[in-house]
């Protein structure tokens, strides 16, 4: 058994304060694999992050949020020169913040399967959820951080809203009991070039056929390949119409979307709104 780096409190948390926050930009964090004596929780700004988590290479997108136990054995690789241009905020905070914010969350919140899972709760913020979360970080920078108690409360009341809104449902979401080639499958779909070739293309790095393909996503996440595929299209959709001012219609084959008519459909029913609608009240 191999004994990993263990970081402690008194080496990364600020421990009156109970807790730390950091912006990372490209290669300038740890990257050896290691375990702590507290929690993380981390999400992606930009770019996309390999991380290394419990002997599993992963692929995370713009997005991605992650909840780090002291047992995980993770690190951040930088793998290629784009790696350099991925940028993630980092929540460091003491088991007694975890074991106080549980405890007041009460019995029916799902903390034994957040602690217990074999991989960490991850889930992915479409551009919304995501932009909402960087604005209530960035009120953190608002606070004097001298003032340890102000910014203790601060943190813990960030905590709870990240654990209750988007934590809470990952009971049948997590990673744990799920096939290792379903999970990398589900990490290579996240690349554009993937999603964008749609089901034909997720049969092929599968490896399985359709059938048991489709009884596995159903099985595990409840979902289609196709409705799988339509998430991550649309995602990459919402994303194109913030950042940048590509034609609407371009967006639509861009992101894997045959029929204009079905992308108007399927982003209306989740956005309740149109892409040109979304565009004018969420551009940058």
């Amino acid at each position: 058994m191999i004994d990993y780096p263990r970081l402690t409190v008194e080496e990364c948390v600020d421990s009156e304060a109970e807790c730390l926050y950091r912006y990372v930009y490209g290669a300038n964090d740890i990257f050896f694999p290691h375990t702590h004596t507290f929690y993380e929780i981390f999400i992606t700004v930009s770019g996309t992050v390999t991380h290394f988590i419990n002997g599993v290479k992963q692929k995370l997108p713009e997005g991605s949020l992650v909840f780090i136990r002291p047992d995980d054995v993770h690190a951040y690789i930088y793998d290629s020169p784009e790696s350099n241009k991925t940028a993630y905020i980092n929540l460091a905070f003491t088991c007694e913040t975890t074991e106080m914010l549980f405890c007041y969350l009460s019995a029916s919140f799902p903390s034994h399967t957040l602690l217990s899972s074999e991989m960490p709760p991850t889930i992915t913020l479409n551009s919304i959820e995501k932009k909402r979360l960087l604005s209530q970080i960035e009120e953190l920078n608002i606070i004097n951080w001298q003032d340890k108690k102000s910014l203790k409360i601060r943190m813990r009341a960030l905590l709870s809203d990240i654990f209750v809104r988007y934590f809470s449902s990952t009971i049948n979401t997590t990673y744990e009991n799920k096939p290792l080639w379903l999970l990398q499958l589900l990490t290579d779909m996240e690349e554009p070039q993937n999603f964008i070739g749609g089901t034909e293309r997720m049969i092929a790095l599968s490896q399985k056929s359709r059938e048991h393909l489709a009884r596995s996503l159903k099985q595990y996440f409840n979902v289609t390949p196709s409705e799988y595929i339509n998430e991550l299209r649309l995602n990459y959709a919402s994303n194109l119409l913030i950042h940048t001012n590509t034609p609407v219609l371009k967006i639509c084959y861009d992101s894997g979307f045959q029929s204009p008519s079905y992308f108007y459909k399927v982003f209306g029913k989740k956005y309740e709104m149109s892409p040109n609608e979304f565009r004018k009240q969420y551009k940058q």
